[in-house]
């Protein structure tokens, strides 16, 4: 949602400069959208707001809800008879400088649209006094949410909470700012809840919440197709996509194969409807001295995109049948939700612009803030408008963006504007909300189905949260092996698997399917049943020819946990025949704790020369970082980093929590040389900045803006640089000499007269 524009190469951000965000060297913020072009940004009304829009033809955009009934809305979940249960960060950015934002004074509300008419007309607050809430999950005796510090479960009955909060997963929101925290709490078809900015997945089984690793994904925002695969962005990518279901090629957690299965879907252009001088680095512009334009030199428009937030594949009814599938992804910064047409490309996902050079929907109001959107109940979709003067956070507000928020007056009001629009097509039906809770559990299996995924999502859900009785597990069993149904097949199996009842027999009939992504969730699901189930499916999946990549990543996966001889055999063949990265980390992820019984029932037929890195990397691999054995003042300092890295200094957020690096972002710090190379050249990197692209064991990394220079940031001190390269160079599998505070001290004044002009790769060498 709400996105600083600048992505740093090293992801240090820029806390609290002489104005925050202002970096070293760019001096020259004069404005270049000529004045008598900025339009005046007053407070609109619901109804005056509706007419600064410009919607696709054939699409219908109305108010849900309004204030007073809703306040700075970021995100929402249903319960099953189709109420909104609205997170409200009412405490973001009161003023120019933030002032009170850690007061808690969010809430999460219920809304309901009593009559079905397409507008909300109850409104209830659940919980109050909460500290920026930024995400919540629905279940039937509580809601799981996210505040600014921690994840909470909180009893409900009904509408009423019972009793306090609870903590539930420490350390689950992270440290640093609010545009580095943990959001999401979006159930996937595995019945796991995924969240961005974060690297863990959660779930309540048996009554206890539990944890688990996940890849590190996206800024704000998350959201699912039909088959179960994850969506997310940037703040300057619109969407991406991982191709195979989550955690198919991570099972293996004791080596980072470093095998990334996420696209970059399309392009990231923008076409705003007005000019957009309120952008933080707006002033970036040839005739201001620099390299590039941030802004079109003609129509003073915002060229890419800044501050991507909340997304959705579209999985409705209400719209034409061509929309299936495609994503939605909103622009808080100029006003816009992109739409964006996504296919498979082999074993990737490309895009395209619905649109070409235009936009779904755009509007001429500043203070209009898509920060989410949302399949919707019937079929339609639902915008989450933060309606904020304000969307970049203090810490990276520039003194140009200060200027341009406070020349329009859009640091005020503080509070009392938010809005919920429903946007349907005018030609489509809209479906009726059924109380899922009060069907009856064969009318919920119907419900799997059914064409609108909201209706399949929540069957789903309910029956998962019910007891399971026999005559519902042989309704589910039947419709897994029904394939005229090819998504009730799918949500059949991952229901009964949510329901603890998932065994070999549906999955053996589902694998049947002639539908390619029947057969991949039902060799996904297999991977989940227990020994004595997964032992059933051997001859099946010995047996099984996969159709192509795809198919045969997932069967590689499923025949790991088999664990004889002749599903290894299988296994390397697969491995031979693909000369595929992804089916080698298949393999590798479904053998974890096994890789030597793997080696020695293959002998020399394992050849695959990843594979056999992998697994000698796992048999040498320490139980802690490189950095835990150092000893005295040396690890104090390696703590100190890494508490930077996590923290304040945000390093994590373009090159992940574990240092492999992000998609067009950041490159992997985990064996770079640059990390563990001359201490030298990571100290200029971290004094002065670095452009790129930049060339990482042999591999180019192109990066989306520079790292800004930290030599005049008073906040990062020579001791807290030390400290993040003392961490860096000694985390995960990399082990170099730890640096001081002296050494960057004497390097500082060095290379004082590189101040403002940020390295390159030729430069450094």
């Amino acid at each position: 949602m709400i996105s600083r524009t600048l992505l740093t190469f090293l992801a240090i951000a820029p806390a609290l400069w002489a104005q925050n965000g202002n970096r070293e060297g760019h001096d020259n913020m004069e404005p270049v959208v000529p004045k008598e072009l900025i339009p005046p940004a007053p407070v609109l009304s619901p109804e005056a707001a509706l007419e600064s829009f410009q919607l696709a033809e054939g699409f219908v955009i109305e108010p849900f809800a309004t204030e007073p009934m809703i306040d700075k809305p970021v995100a929402l979940d249903y319960d099953p008879a189709g109420r909104l249960w609205v997170v409200e960060m009412r405490g973001y950015m009161p003023d120019i400088d933030g002032t009170g934002e850690d007061k808690p004074i969010g809430r999460i509300t219920v809304l309901e649209d009593t009559d079905q008419d397409g507008k909300a007309d109850k409104s209830t607050i659940f919980l109050e006094e909460l500290l920026l809430p930024r995400a919540i999950a629905v279940y039937p005796d509580g809601i799981l949410f996210a505040d600014e510090k921690e994840l909470r479960f909180i009893k409900r009955d009904g509408l009423k909470p019972i009793g306090t909060a609870e903590i539930v997963v420490k350390n689950f929101v992270g440290k640093g700012n609010v545009e580095h925290k943990a959001n999401g709490l979006v159930r996937g078809m595995d019945n796991w809840l995924y969240n961005t900015k974060s690297s863990q997945r959660i779930r309540r089984i048996d009554g206890k919440w539990v944890a688990e690793n996940t890849a590190f994904r996206g800024q704000w925002g998350v959201t699912f197709d039909d088959y179960g695969r994850i969506f997310y962005d940037h703040n300057s990518q619109f969407l991406l996509g991982d191709f195979f279901a989550p955690n198919l090629l991570s099972g293996n957690g004791s080596v980072n194969t470093k095998i990334s299965d996420a696209s970059s879907i399309g392009s990231n252009a923008v076409y705003p409807i007005r000019v957009t001088p309120g952008v933080n680095r707006g002033y970036i512009q040839k005739s201001n001295g620099y390299d590039s334009d941030s802004l079109d030199p003609k129509t003073f428009k915002l060229k890419t995109c800044t501050a991507a937030a909340g997304m959705v594949i579209y999985r409705g009814t209400n719209y034409p049948e061509e929309w299936k599938g495609r994503g939605l992804t909103t622009e808080s910064s100029v006003n816009l939700v992109k739409a964006m047409n996504i296919t498979e490309k082999g074993t990737k996902f490309v895009g395209e612009h619905t649109y070409k050079n235009k936009e779904w929907l755009a509007s001429t109001d500043e203070r209009f803030r898509p920060v989410n959107i949302y399949n919707a109940p019937d079929g339609s979709v639902y915008l989450l408008d933060f309606y904020h003067g304000i969307i970049q956070h203090k810490t990276y507000v520039t003194s140009y963006l200060r200027k341009q928020y406070l020349d329009r007056g859009l640091d005020k009001p503080a509070l009392g504007n938010g809005r919920i629009y429903r946007i349907r097509h005018e030609k489509g039906n809209l479906e009726s909300v059924p109380d899922m809770d009060m069907l009856s559990s064969p009318e919920l299996v119907n419900f799997l189905s059914h064409a609108n995924g909201w209706h399949r999502d929540m069957a789903q859900r309910v029956l998962g949260s019910r007891e399971a009785d026999d005559q519902t597990i042989e309704l589910l069993e039947k419709l897994a092996s029904n394939s005229s149904q090819p998504l009730g097949q799918i949500h059949a199996l991952w229901t009964l698997e949510g329901m603890g009842r998932l065994t070999a027999g549906p999955i053996e009939a589902a694998l049947a399917s002639k539908d390619s992504k029947v057969i991949c969730s039902a060799l996904w699901a297999s991977t989940t049943l227990d020994e004595s189930e997964r032992s059933k499916l051997a001859s099946k999946l010995l047996d099984l020819s996969p159709l192509n990549v795809e198919q045969t990543v997932y069967l590689t996966r499923a025949l790991g946990p088999l664990a004889t001889k002749e599903a290894y055999e299988r296994i390397n063949e697969l491995v031979n025949q693909s000369k595929s990265d992804f089916v080698s980390a298949a393999a590798f992820s479904g053998i974890p704790k096994r890789e030597a019984d793997f080696t020695a029932a293959l002998g020399d037929k394992l050849t695959d020369q990843k594979l056999i890195d992998w697994i000698k990397q796992s048999s040498m691999k320490k139980a802690t970082d490189h950095g835990e054995a150092l000893k005295g003042k040396k690890l104090a300092s390696f703590k100190r980093g890494k508490a930077l890295f996590q923290g304040e200094a945000a390093c994590f957020a373009c090159h992940g929590p574990d240092g492999s690096g992000l998609i067009n972002l950041g490159p992997p710090l985990d064996e770079s040389e640059w990390v563990t190379g001359s201490p030298d050249i990571l100290g200029k990197i971290l004094l002065h900045g670095i452009t790129g692209p930049i060339t990482v064991n042999g591999i180019k990394y192109e990066t989306t803006a520079e790292m800004p220079a930290l030599s005049s940031n008073p906040t990062f001190t020579d001791a807290k640089i030390a400290d993040i390269m003392t961490y860096v160079r000694n985390a995960w599998s990399n082990e170099a000499p730890p640096v001081t505070s002296d050494f960057v001290k004497r390097l500082r004044k060095k290379t004082a007269d590189q101040s403002g002009r940020p390295y390159t790769e030729q430069t450094l060498k």
